[in-house]
């Protein structure tokens, strides 16, 4: 097939241009108190900000609050109020976050102490951080930029959420996702040389916190690596006719690599993300049947590829373990019934990322971000979330 039917690279530079994205929270809905660890309180935040019983409302940056462990302010907080509800919420200079347990989990599977997780991607992870600039720290759990950082989503994407709702317990993230990116930049170009490919961004990790330095002493136990990537590699050359037998495997091939490399820098907990249904994006959809359905193909091939050399990677390195999500559940789960997730339907797409399903024609907005999120945080409930 010649045709080349879309491409990511509009949506890609979008992502990656701070000044496009539009810094939006999600909506907690119904619920008169927010839950421990929930968004309580944030620019364009229209949900509840009361905080359950133990827990103290507790602001991280002006887009997002959130209910954290506490009963009473200390000297060194500031009272603050929302001009939408005229409620009281509490400042905290440095806010901490201590061990705790969530309503679905009991104290004896809730991970305890400071966790990292260790992303790479392309924009439908990518939050803008610069690994030279701000490091994520308590209060901060991004670095830079702070929640919900430069996303694709309208707000929160599926890294915010497991860094400030789906956490139990402090989690430092360093994200390397970049928007455009593909596996190997020699194997299936982006949309802009300067785009940095996974392979990049494992350069990046090697070259900074690979050595485990004091400002981020992950460990093996402490540290989740997770890679969200393909959503380019397979938009951008599915119709080629060598795809399943040259570019896919050479795919694999650089893509298990990075793995090793981040294996053999001590990683040993592993969550890879599947491609998701992109083949229903509104974009898509607009290409016709034919093009859904040579897209679609392409993605299967690519998960069950993810899935046949995972299991081969498990066998070669000793102490792994590592999961898939498979992004289509999430991602189904939100477009067969896009009216119980706020939405009209399951095609149409605004910037704020709340009031549709997508942020834009090619990108998810904050519900089903949400889910992806939930997905990821169920797969290691007890362990990291």
């Amino acid at each position: 097939m010649g045709r080349r039917y879309t491409t990511a690279s509009t949506w890609a530079l979008l992502a990656a241009t701070p000044g496009l994205i539009s810094g939006v929270v999600p909506v907690v809905r119904a619920a008169d108190t927010a839950g421990l660890w929930s968004q309580c309180g944030g620019i364009n935040y229209s949900g509840p900000t009361q905080c359950v019983s133990g827990a103290v409302c507790t602001k991280y940056n002006d887009w997002y609050y959130q209910c954290v462990p506490g009963t009473t302010t200390s000297s060194s907080t500031a009272s603050m109020t929302t001009t939408s509800t005229s409620t009281t919420l509490t400042t905290l200079t440095t806010p901490t976050r201590t061990s705790s347990t969530s309503s679905t989990a009991s104290s004896s599977t809730a991970p305890s102490g400071i966790k990292y997780l260790i992303t790479f991607g392309d924009s439908y992870s990518q939050t803008g951080f610069d690994i030279t600039s701000t490091k994520p720290a308590p209060g901060n759990p991004l670095g830079n930029p702070p929640l919900p950082g430069w996303t694709a989503s309208g707000g929160l994407n599926w890294v915010g959420f497991l860094t400030s709702v789906f956490n139990t317990t402090t989690v430092l993230t360093y994200n390397f996702a970049y928007g455009g990116a593909t596996t190997n930049a020699s194997i299936v170009q982006p949309y802009a040389p300067t785009v940095l490919s996974l392979v990049d961004q494992v350069a990046q990790f090697s070259g900074s916190i690979a050595s485990q330095p004091s400002y981020a002493p992950w460990t093996a136990q402490n540290a989740l690596f997770g890679v969200w990537i393909g959503v380019n590699d397979v938009g951008n050359s599915w119709w080629l006719a060598d795809w399943e037998e040259g570019v896919l495997a050479q795919i694999m091939d650089s893509y298990f690599g990075r793995l090793q490399v981040l294996y053999d820098a001590g990683g040993r907990n592993f969550v890879l993300l599947s491609v998701p249904p992109i083949y229903r994006t509104p974009v898509m959809i607009g290409q016709g049947t034919e093009a859904q359905e040579g897209e679609k193909t392409a993605i299967d091939k690519y998960n069950r590829a993810i899935a046949t050399r995972l299991a081969a990677f498990k066998t070669q390195n000793s102490g792994v373990t590592a999961k898939v999500v498979d992004t289509t559940v999430p991602f189904n789960t939100a477009l067969d019934n896009p009216t119980a997730y706020g939405a009209p339907d399951n095609t149409c797409y605004n910037s704020d990322g709340k009031s549709c399903l997508w942020f834009n024609d090619y990108h998810p907005g904050i519900e089903i971000n949400r889910l992806v999120a939930n997905a990821v945080a169920d797969a290691w409930k007890g362990s990291f979330f």
